[in-house]
């Protein structure tokens, strides 16, 4: 399936390019879209008490994408495991490709295997999933916490933090600490991520960022990084970043 997308303004930094977190809800938009042809949409899963939420995404970025330029979209639901995970690729024009792991949850938030009528929606069409750049470890450095508290405004349809928030989240621990340390924040471009959730977030409560510079390639910083509530890690992930020159 295809579409031609835009980046809005709001998702543009000062240098007019795409921030990661904002290229991500373009390629949930993807989904959604794709979802909607197949007879899928919001309506439809809040009537039937089910919806499919991301369980694991990863990401490589090709190069950034300006505001207003038109982004020739594909998306293609690569394999499914009776329905209760499927792995949906996308690929961004030339900007970014990208592989999630959307799994199927009922009532309860729970994962529940999907009827006949889910799986038989959702055709496969076999793809390669994305394969993410290699580092060379280093003695891993632990930058200063970041805590976020999420909006009541913010919630997505199904009441918990979206996904993309947490690629937000990351990206503004990195920024502060470069802008601590007397680089220039909007200098950040992203290089790739990946991101496994755990359990979800909701608004009002407070969430620890924690990131580690971890290792290194050829002008790209490599950052582990763990969002906790509480005791409890609720995502863990890993993001590729380099300067603008």
């Amino acid at each position: 399936m295809n579409w031609t997308l835009r980046i809005p303004r709001h998702a543009c930094s000062p240098r007019g390019t795409s921030r990661a977190g904002d290229l991500w809800r373009l390629v949930q938009e993807a989904a959604v879209l794709a979802s909607e042809a197949v007879g899928w949409n919001n309506e439809r899963y809040r009537e039937n008490r089910t919806a499919y939420v991301v369980r694991e995404l990863r990401g490589v970025h090709l190069r950034e994408a300006r505001y207003g330029e038109p982004l020739d979209t594909r998306t293609c639901i690569a394999e499914s495991r009776r329905g209760l995970v499927l792995r949906r690729e996308t690929w961004v024009a030339d900007v970014m490709r990208t592989t999630v792991d959307w799994a199927h949850i009922g009532p309860t938030g729970a994962p529940q295997r999907p009827g006949p009528e889910v799986v038989e929606a959702f055709a496969v069409t076999p793809a390669e999933p994305v394969h993410l750049p290699g580092f060379t470890p280093r003695e891993p450095v632990a930058l200063p916490d970041f805590e976020v508290v999420p909006w009541f405004t913010e919630m997505d349809p199904i009441g918990h933090t979206n996904h993309p928030r947490y690629v937000d989240w990351a990206d503004e621990a990195l920024s502060r600490h470069l802008a601590a340390t007397g680089v220039d924040p909007l200098r950040l471009v992203p290089v790739a991520e990946s991101f496994r959730f755990r359990a979800p977030t909701h608004a009002a409560v407070p969430i620890q960022v924690r990131l580690r510079h971890i290792g290194d390639h050829q002008g790209t910083t490599v950052h582990d990084v763990e969002f906790v509530v509480g005791d409890t890690s609720v995502c863990q992930g890993r993001i590729w970043r380099t300067l603008a020159v």
